[in-house]
């Protein structure tokens, strides 16, 4: 391939990417409704562990454990931070 497939072949995978991380949020928002019908706090210290041990036994190319969870950690602070955001939003949750 040349450099311009090469980047178009990127930005379709950026636009994936995208589409996915938005429904990643979705799904988070929802089970931030949900922690917040059963008074559960927001951050899950245990939760993120495991989630990223999980992510990281499945690491299989040239992104390296440290750069996955450099990743996943701003997705997970990004999840975070919106599920805060709805939950102030709706007043009754403090």
């Amino acid at each position: 391939m040349n450099l311009p497939q090469l980047r178009t072949h990127i930005e379709r995978l950026d636009d994936r990417i995208v589409g996915l991380l938005n429904r990643r949020l979705e799904l988070a928002q929802q089970i931030g409704d949900l922690k917040m019908q059963n008074g559960d706090k927001v951050y899950n210290r245990q939760r993120e562990r495991q989630l990223l041990a999980r992510l990281s036994a499945r690491l299989a190319g040239p992104l390296t454990n440290q750069e996955l969870r450099s990743i996943y950690q701003r997705i997970l602070k990004a999840s975070r931070d919106h599920q805060k955001r709805v939950l102030i939003s709706r007043k009754d949750y403090f």
